[in-house]
């Protein structure tokens, strides 16, 4: 998920293609011939796509394609996020988040179960203070800050099973689709469940919050749910 003004972009992975739609869920634009596009984010008139399945990542800007340019190979980027000038992308194989931080390159991560280490992380989220993962397989979420050290791990006592999407925002809000589970969590910023979404949700992959409304993404159920934030 990514919006542009009121209108949102979705991955289709399976059809490796994107869609724009508007609030009524009409579809604006297609851009096909992708390769297998995950999650993705849209950032001063930029749709950055990372493409699993090409091992890079495609910027979008008014109808023209061109490659993002990276200090390091990527292996099969599953997640990206940009704020401002500040770029974070999930590399899935290397379980490890290539972060810029608006004038460096860092990488931070490696395979494993311990704080710090990822598995297969899927999608990330910048703060203005950290960096929120989608540690997929470890089945959990971990916070770093923006040096790459970890502070904190969440999930673990909820039992999380493929922590596939997650969505945070400065107001003390982290949101992660617990994909197997069929659920979303909500979390504040100190890792305090605030709440369980069940109804409607089959296979959730990726979750947006906007104007007070959740948008989740079902990936077996092929649609969009829109919820009211309480």
């Amino acid at each position: 998920f990514a919006f542009q003004g009121d209108h949102i972009w979705i991955s289709d992975g399976d059809h490796n293609q994107v869609i724009e739609i508007d609030g009524k869920g009409n579809i604006l634009n297609t851009i096909e011939d992708l390769e297998r596009p995950m999650h993705l984010d849209f950032n001063k008139n930029t749709l950055y796509v990372p493409e699993f399945g090409s091992d890079q990542i495609v910027k979008i800007k008014d109808g023209q394609q061109s490659i993002l340019e990276l200090i390091d190979s990527l292996d099969a980027p599953a997640g990206i996020t940009v704020l401002y000038e500040e770029i974070a992308i999930a590399d899935f194989y290397n379980h490890r988040i290539l972060y810029f931080n608006g004038t460096n390159w860092i990488t931070f991560g490696k395979e494993g179960k311990t704080k710090g280490a990822l598995y297969y992380p899927t999608d990330v989220e910048i703060l203005s203070d950290k960096i929120v993962v989608a540690d997929a397989y470890n089945n959990r979420m971990q916070l770093f800050d923006k040096t790459g050290k970890s502070l904190q791990i969440i999930g673990v006592a909820e039992k999380m099973n493929a922590a596939t999407g997650v969505f945070a925002d400065d107001d003390d809000m982290m949101i992660i689709t617990d994909f197997e589970n069929d659920r979303v969590l909500i979390y504040n910023h100190d890792g305090i469940l605030q709440q369980i979404i069940t109804e409607g949700i089959d296979k959730p992959t990726d979750v947006i919050v906007k104007d007070g409304i959740l948008y989740i993404a079902n990936y077996k159920g092929k649609n969009i749910v829109k919820l009211e934030r309480k």
